[in-house]
């Protein structure tokens, strides 16, 4: 996702270790960790914070916003996507990452059981890391588009992590059903939305992984000619 992008400052949300910040690093970002539990190898721009609060930073003060595996312990989605488009200059972008409760397997998982496979009830917790603590709040691509949307964020890109093969019966039969309804969908938002959530990414995907970006703005219309 970051392939491409002009090195810059980048709010690294819900850190935790030091795998991702120090990859950042490497390739020349300015990484600036913030996080309630972990403190990572960043010492120097490290903050302890917890995101269910406004973030404390100014406006307008990074080029990116990461939040990777994180959006699932937070209370507050609303919140916390005002509060990434605040701290985003004008022509920022941002990189989220969550599991994919709208897969193939997802789905047939939450019929049988009432729950997502990744957000299990009944789990063994480990009482030294606060986040295991925590109250899943499982949030999926549609909720997403929608937040970014209000926030005037769009879908720039969608990729995926381990695409399951064994779900590809349940996946070609969901993929039917979504091309029958956009032969007929009329509406241009609706029917993109459709698209996204049929993809292979997201009817196969065990996570997601997605870029956001403000709409780049329309050129003028040019004058008629007489």
């Amino acid at each position: 996702m970051i392939t491409g992008l002009r090195p810059g400052r980048i709010l690294d949300a819900g850190s935790g270790g030091e795998s991702i910040g120090r990859a950042l690093k490497e390739r020349g970002f300015s990484v600036f960790p913030i996080d309630l539990f972990e403190a990572p190898f960043l010492k120097e721009t490290f903050v302890r914070a917890d995101m269910n609060r406004p973030l404390p930073f100014a406006a307008n003060a990074f080029d990116y916003v990461l939040c990777s595996e994180t959006l699932q312990y937070l209370d507050n989605h609303a919140l916390v996507f005002s509060e990434f488009e605040r701290v985003l200059k004008k022509d920022g972008q941002m990189i989220l990452s969550t599991p994919n409760v709208l897969s193939a397997n997802s789905r047939i998982y939450f019929f049988q059981r009432g729950w997502f496979p990744h957000f299990k009830p009944f789990r063994t917790v480990d009482e030294s890391k606060g986040w295991d603590m925590a109250v899943y709040n499982p949030i999926s691509l549609i909720e997403i588009i929608g937040r970014m949307k209000k926030n005037g964020f769009e879908m720039k890109a969608l990729k995926a992590s381990r695409l399951k093969a064994a779900n590809v019966p349940l996946y070609l039969f969901l993929k039917t059903l979504y091309w029958a309804g956009l032969l007929f969908e009329r509406n241009a938002e609706k029917a993109a939305l459709l698209r996204a959530i049929s993809s292979k990414e997201a009817l196969l995907g065990d996570h997601l992984i997605m870029r956001f970006a403000r709409p780049s703005p329309r050129p003028p219309a040019g004058r008629a000619k007489c």
